[in-house]
């Protein structure tokens, strides 16, 4: 029996990449259905041109989340008649605008008070957090159509198109075609993830003048300014244009695109290190106040810097609650000496 089946994805880059295995089986789980994805519109490009896919419906950002949201949602997705509704986001507001909506079967977690807006409440797993996301958003799939699936890790399919933007993005900065380079982001949403400017700065020093790799910088359009600080910090006679800033500009597909042909990815737990996992390139990644048993990148060629030995450690605050010396001190214990060797490994 075909349906037709509405997925809402997560708000965020990260969760998005994490939930691609659990979109990409949908139909397995559903033969001959149609499946559509309800997204935020600054995250919908991430899944064009996947064959999983049939629709995408994109959520203005302005209605991604409050009560009028709500309402707005329901709207765009009440004429489509859905069958069945796979509810990723947590939120009450999420399965709200299903029930609303009218979709028959709605799919989701028991979380914030939402269980009798589903016909199929599901519990968390248990204990609380202790599976990777990418597997519980998998194993919703799994639970709510009843069917055994096997788990394929995320990977994101880029087109010819994607590759060509790409070259032109980089013959625009003078890079030779195949020429060598690393990827940082050197930044993340959360305080309490970021190793900071200076340290990110003498990495992308070191990066070019001791491992001769070029260093094109990501990130979002806030992090434009801090992104040219650190490459006009570097811009000395012998190492001018090594450091090339395209924080904010460029698309989510042009960055993975170039995330694809690089040497290596270095980065907190935050949204482009999952994208560079996903397009298979080797990722070493900070960790400290996100817990990587639950959101870590997941990746076969991966260098994960983390002192499991502090007591705070994967408080998964947003902001540092600790003063004094032990301020930050998750991230403030990773040397660059510590960095640069994780580099150094995967590049070899």
């Amino acid at each position: 029996m075909s349906f037709k089946i509405l997925i809402r994805t997560p708000n965020h880059l990260g969760d998005c990449v994490m939930a691609i295995p659990m979109i990409n089986e949908t139909r397995e789980a559903y033969p001959a259905s149609s499946v559509t994805v309800l997204v935020p519109d600054y995250l919908a490009e991430l899944y064009e041109g996947n064959p999983a896919i049939d629709e995408i419906l994109s959520i203005p950002s302005r209605y991604v989340h409050g009560l009028i949201a709500v309402m707005k949602i329901k709207v765009l997705i009440a004429p489509h008649e859905f069958d069945v509704g796979y509810v990723l986001p947590p939120s009450f507001g999420a399965a709200s605008s299903f029930k609303l909506a009218g979709v028959k079967e709605r799919i989701g977690y028991i979380a914030d008070g939402r269980r009798l807006l589903l016909t199929k409440p599901l519990p968390l797993p248990a204990p609380l957090n202790s599976e990777h996301r990418s597997m519980v958003y998998f194993n919703l799939l799994r639970r709510g159509a009843g069917v055994d699936l096997e788990y394929v890790k995320p990977k994101l399919l880029l087109n010819k198109e994607d590759n060509d933007k790409a070259v032109r993005i980089l013959d625009g900065f003078g890079f030779p075609d195949n020429e060598p380079y690393a990827v940082i982001a050197f930044r993340a949403v959360a305080e309490s993830r970021h190793w900071g400017l200076d340290n990110y700065t003498e990495l992308a020093r070191a990066i070019a003048k001791d491992l001769k790799l070029r260093v094109i910088l990501i990130g979002g359009p806030v992090d434009r300014k801090e992104g040219d600080k650190i490459a006009e910090a570097i811009e000395t006679e012998d190492y001018i244009d090594e450091v090339i800033n395209l924080a904010g500009k460029t698309s989510l597909r042009e960055t993975a695109a170039l995330l694809s042909r690089a040497r290596i990815f270095i980065g907190n737990d935050s949204g482009p290190a999952h994208l560079a996992a996903a397009v298979g390139v080797p990722v070493v990644v900070l960790s400290g106040a996100d817990d990587p048993k639950e959101t870590s990148p997941i990746s076969n060629q991966k260098k994960l810097l983390y002192l499991d030995y502090l007591e705070c450690i994967s408080c998964v605050k947003n902001k540092c609650p600790l003063r004094g010396e032990e301020f930050m001190q998750c991230l403030k214990g990773i040397s660059l000496e510590t960095v640069l060797a994780a580099v150094k490994e995967l590049l070899q």
